[in-house]
């Protein structure tokens, strides 16, 4: 991870999304603007990012479908070794616990089928 140590990229979007919800603009908006605000930051780093959102995502009454949907499958194309050079042995046990969490959590949200994000 070149730009990014682990906790600070997991807090930049966590104070990302408190900032987006400032806006009066709804957490759906928040989502999709993070999304976009944190894409494409390095393999790992995305890892990261989609773990983030989808922490923030399962703590919401519902989900969009694209948004469940593309955080599970990326998430499920992790594997440790990609880490390995990037991560501490204690983060990336964290991030494979978090990984976890969050595919399982995204599994009981209720599914929204409205793309909308306002």
């Amino acid at each position: 991870m070149e730009d990014w140590e682990y906790n600070e990229l997991f807090e930049a979007v966590q104070e990302t999304y408190q900032d987006l919800l400032d806006e009066n603009r709804g957490y759906r908006y928040a989502l999709a603007k993070l999304a976009d605000e944190f894409d494409n930051l390095g393999q790992i780093e995305d890892y990261i990012v989609d773990t983030a959102i989808g922490e923030i995502a399962i703590t919401h009454g519902k989900v969009f479908i694209g948004r469940i949907e593309g955080i599970t499958n990326r998430l499920k194309k992790f594997s440790p070794e990609k880490a390995e050079n990037q991560l501490t042995s204690e983060e990336l046990e964290d991030l494979e616990v978090r990984i976890n969490k969050v595919v399982e959590g995204l599994k009981r949200v209720d599914v929204d089928y409205n793309s909308s994000a306002e």
